[in-house]
């Protein structure tokens, strides 16, 4: 098993002013069934444009768009990128990852610069503000009991999470939010975890956060048994169809934070027919500690801040077709 930061290594092959191909192998670590999860194979593409953009001005990646045309395989891809524009703020980059003679996944990306401004009016709301976003996980990561995943992720021995059931609970039909009708809005599901990479050699960087961001657990698979959409679910393939990854700030250096864990919040408000299609909104924070470690200290929870949003559209399909796509066209790998 591979841990993540080696699972996302990528080689340049070519490279002139405004393009670059770059090699790299989609790990048998890191699937889903039989297929790469989305967002470390989104990870490949981001960590190509970052090592494409190292010696610019925009070393930061700041948004990623990407659509998902093709299933993946375990095995060598080719990531492919061009510049589109360059500016004073931001660089755009197209980026594709190939395997097979197809184009799997299509993007673009900004790059730009994350340092934060020194002086002039701050454009930034952030504790003690009363309209700043605060870390939504209710619990110190130092309490954190470990939970199992699904069992269709092949990653269990690198990664491990904690879920909040705190926030779970908010989804039961007893809840305040179900139990009054009249509620204007409302809807969907939430979920919250710790989430935390095992191998003590791993680490989290800009390439991890699209994998991260692609770690919840499903609208279906959050719905009671008294919903007809929840049933079946642990038999069922959500693939990504498009995933946006908005990176909110750089992933800190400090000791005061966690290198190898993160915090975990979704909420999905929408599951419609063709498809099971269903939303899903991911936030992306910083942890004080890693899982089962730490101390809980007054005011842990403000010093925490959002690394990154990410939003995905995403299906309700058979695994077994999960198992179809990860095996046609599958490519020799190089291990």
């Amino acid at each position: 098993m591979v841990p993540l930061v080696r699972a996302l290594y990528v080689s340049e092959t070519s490279r002139c002013s405004e393009t670059a191909t770059y090699a790299t192998e989609l790990n048998g670590s890191w699937v889903i069934g039989s297929v790469p999860q989305g967002g470390y194979t989104l990870g490949q593409v981001v960590e190509a444009c970052t090592r494409f953009q190292l010696e610019t001005v925009h070393k930061d990646p700041i948004h990623v768009t990407a659509h998902f045309l093709r299933a993946t395989n375990v095995g060598p891809a080719e990531v492919r990128v061009s510049v589109q524009k360059i500016g004073k703020n931001f660089t755009n980059l197209s980026a594709d990852l190939a395997q097979g003679g197809h184009i799997r996944l299509t993007s673009h990306l900004i790059f730009g610069d994350l340092t934060p401004v020194p002086d002039g009016i701050s454009r930034s709301l952030a504790a003690p503000s009363p309209y700043a976003r605060r870390l939504p996980l209710l619990n110190h990561p130092s309490v954190a009991v470990r939970d199992r995943m699904r069992h269709t992720w092949r990653f269990h021995s690198l990664l491990s999470w904690s879920m909040d059931h705190s926030i779970l609970a908010r989804n039961a039909m007893r809840s305040q939010t179900r139990a009054d009708t009249e509620i204007i809005g409302g809807g969907g599901a939430e979920w919250g975890a710790w989430c935390e990479l095992t191998r003590t050699e791993d680490e989290i960087k800009p390439s991890s956060i699209p994998f991260f961001g692609d770690m919840f657990l499903n609208l279906p698979s959050l719905l009671p048994d008294s919903e007809p959409a929840s049933h079946g679910t642990l038999d069922c393939w959500f693939p990504t169809v498009t995933m946006t990854v908005e990176f909110k700030a750089r992933i800190p250096s400090s000791q005061d934070y966690a290198s190898r864990t993160v915090g975990l919040y979704s909420e999905s408000r929408f599951l419609t027919d063709p498809h099971g299609r269903h939303n899903a909104h991911v936030e992306v924070w910083t942890a004080p500690s890693a899982m089962g470690q730490g101390k809980l200290e007054a005011g842990w929870r403000d010093k925490q801040y959002c690394i990154a949003v990410v939003d995905q559209m995403a299906l309700t399909l058979p695994m077994d077709l999960n198992h179809r796509q990860g095996s046609r066209n599958k490519v020799v790998t190089k291990l």
